[in-house]
């Protein structure tokens, strides 16, 4: 399992989008946007709509389970 901080250098690095502009997608300022990456202190509402602007889905997986046959829990960013 990817650590956040790798999981969203990867996103960042494949969508081409700056830190800057997630922090931007969120309100925040980038050095808020860094501290939340090193600190991993994002909540699930800043996690969906970073998701949402990325055209991506935040995906929870039962770790325990089977991964063909794991439960997929979805959160939408449009609740």
């Amino acid at each position: 399992m990817l650590a956040l901080k790798q999981t969203i250098k990867d996103i960042s690095k494949a969508k081409k989008i700056t830190q800057l502009e997630m922090a931007e997608v969120l309100g925040i300022s980038k050095q808020n946007f860094s501290n939340k990456v090193q600190r991993n202190t994002f909540s699930p509402d800043e996690l969906a709509k970073l998701a949402d602007s990325l055209g991506m889905e935040l995906v929870f997986i039962d770790k325990n389970a089977d991964i063909k046959n794991g439960e997929k829990f979805i959160i939408s960013g449009q609740e």
